[in-house]
């Protein structure tokens, strides 16, 4: 018998994107713009698109994982994501995540944010075959089935998703406001290890943890990165709790 083909979706990009692209800007005349949104256009979206992505990859069921509103990172690194604190939210945002919460299986961790939710269910024990969904580069960090565009399914193997976690590490984030090794982007990242795509996870650390020696940063400031880099995994997460076991912890 087949397995149940469940699909992981990304609900913060989603919405987000579906959110923004909705918003529309008037000019009345004498320099009077206004910008509205029709929050009944944007669910009906949300719901053909993931009605769509159902069709094409031929699921029997799926979950929408959004992120909660305290995030675990912070308390590892105090200027994660400060830089978004002055940004303008679409203006639909807040209802578009309420209505995923009621209507369309939306899932949301205590602490946690969307794309450990789909690291974490996507790699937890179950009879089920669970596809991630999501164009995040973040999620090739998780050993899963995952789909970028909603067509096609690739399978990232264990060691693959530990390479690509050392390289995010490396690379940072300047989006999600952490640094990795300064002037070391994700190019320059798999240039450095792309010989190491074999080496044990904890091998490959000691090398990686060299690199930033190198850059004059110390082996608890790598660490400190890493934790950030990190997708939650089966394992790192207590769901009664809220408790994250951090990496190396």
């Amino acid at each position: 018998m087949a397995k149940k083909k469940v699909l992981l979706i990304d609900g913060d990009i989603l919405i987000y994107k579906i959110a923004t692209m909705n918003e529309i800007d008037t000019h009345w005349g004498d320099g009077l713009w206004t910008l509205h949104c029709d929050a009944k256009v944007c669910m009906d979206d949300v719901y053909s698109q993931i009605d769509d992505l159902g069709a094409q990859l031929e699921a029997d069921d799926y979950v929408v994982a959004l992120t909660d509103k305290n995030n675990f990172r912070k308390d590892v690194l105090p200027t994660y994501k400060a830089n978004r604190k002055l940004k303008r939210k679409p203006m639909v945002l807040n209802t578009l995540r309420e209505y995923v919460m009621k209507n369309h299986n939306g899932v949301i961790y205590k602490n946690l944010e969307a794309d450990d939710v789909l690291g974490i269910m996507a790699t937890e024990p179950t009879k089920e075959e669970r596809i991630i969904v999501s164009i995040d580069k973040d999620l090739k960090q998780i050993p899963s089935l995952l789909s970028v565009d909603g067509h096609v399914v690739t399978e990232t193997p264990k060691r693959l998703a530990d390479y690509w976690f050392m390289i995010q590490t490396m690379a940072g984030d300047a989006v999600d406001g952490y640094t990795g090794i300064p002037s070391v982007g994700v190019k320059t990242a798999e240039k450095l290890i792309s010989k190491y795509t074999n080496v044990p996870i904890l091998d490959l650390w000691k090398i990686v943890v060299g690199m930033f020696k190198d850059k004059g940063y110390t082996e608890a400031e790598a660490l400190q990165q890493a934790r950030v880099a990190r997708i939650l995994r089966h394992g790192e997460y207590n769901k009664t709790t809220g408790e994250v076991k951090l990496w190396m912890q």
